[in-house]
């Protein structure tokens, strides 16, 4: 396969362009065949950070080039919905319309979640039954394999018709990225009686049960890191909230671990570096005709890394909204 070609956002993210910069030359060096990567920010600011970063970007200068984005994006645009209209030369809208030229094959942006779902929609469309694209996140399991749980912050509430999507639409998408046939697919619930939970839910459950390969049921919350399913399908509110939870743990080990057994910190890390979300780096948008990743606000290098490598995984196996 030739190089894949990634649009990168370095305008975004809560700690500037040379961060993100960072991460992307930290994927080139550890990729096995690095991808092509269009860096999509102010031009000048760019070439001064790949000047001083020579030693690290000097090997991979034929895999970059600039693309420079004079329109800035505030934190503080009334409609940001419409973004995608009134700043069409942002790094985050430039991203996304460089997919919709052909030129990249995806593209990667820590920057306001909202903005960019509404410039993938508009911009790259929506697929076929997908009533609403989807923020999907994985999440390290008991049995050494991911979870996709969606959604995770773009539809805070959702209806039958949303969450039967969402499933058909982790069911592919996990099947795509894992070589899975049938992947197992549960619904978020209080409890796993027919009975619990919203209305919506329950009759989700029942046209999943009769429509969806690889439907189980309901699952708790306590058992989404079990490994039972690999599709785990949720509202935008719970979705997000377990997240942020589960992304907590591993800070919460290190903070207990640095505080009362330091010797200990370096090896535990290394074991449950699973647990770590830096290594997932970015969630996919489910949904839309292309493939869009949205890395956290407050990426580190690391994470921006993780980042760029899972976009180049997606379309190295196709696996797009």
């Amino acid at each position: 396969m030739e190089r894949t070609r990634l649009a990168v956002d370095v305008e975004s993210g809560d700690f500037g362009c040379r961060v993100t910069i960072r991460g992307v030359l930290d994927a080139l060096h550890t990729s096995e065949s690095p991808p092509h990567i269009m860096l999509c920010g102010d031009q000048a600011t760019i070439e001064q950070i790949l000047s001083e970063e020579a030693e690290a970007a000097r090997p991979f200068r034929d895999h970059l080039a600039i693309v420079h984005c004079p329109d800035r994006v505030t934190p503080h645009e009334r409609r940001r919905i419409w973004v995608w209209r009134h700043r069409r030369n942002s790094s985050i809208i430039r991203c996304i319309t460089l997919q919709k030229e052909g030129k990249v094959d995806a593209s990667v942006s820590a920057g306001d979640t909202a903005i960019l779902m509404s410039a993938a929609l508009f911009i790259l469309g929506r697929r076929k039954g997908a009533p609403r694209p989807a923020l999907g996140a994985f999440l390290p399991t008991m049995q050494k394999k991911p979870v996709l749980l969606l959604d995770v912050g773009a539809n805070l509430k959702c209806r039958k018709e949303h969450l039967i999507a969402f499933a058909f639409m982790g069911l592919e998408h996990v099947g795509l990225m894992y070589n899975k046939k049938f992947p197992s697919v549960a619904l978020l619930n209080v409890g796993r009686e027919k009975i619990k939970g919203f209305a919506s839910i329950r009759d989700a459950d029942k046209v999943l049960r009769r429509k969806c390969p690889g439907y189980i049921g309901f699952i708790e919350g306590n058992q989404v890191l079990s490994g039972e399913a690999d599709v785990v399908v949720c509202d935008g509110f719970a979705g997000n909230t377990l997240l942020k939870t589960c992304e907590s743990i591993h800070l919460l080990i290190a903070s207990v671990l640095e505080r009362e057994k330091p010797e200990l910190l370096g090896e535990v890390r290394r074991y449950t570096a699973v647990l770590d979300p830096e290594n997932y780096g970015a969630v996919p948008f489910l949904g839309i005709k292309g493939i869009v990743l949205k890395a956290h606000g407050g990426s580190s290098p690391r994470s921006i890394a993780s980042a760029v490598l899972a976009a180049d995984r997606a379309v190295r196996r196709n696996a797009s909204g």
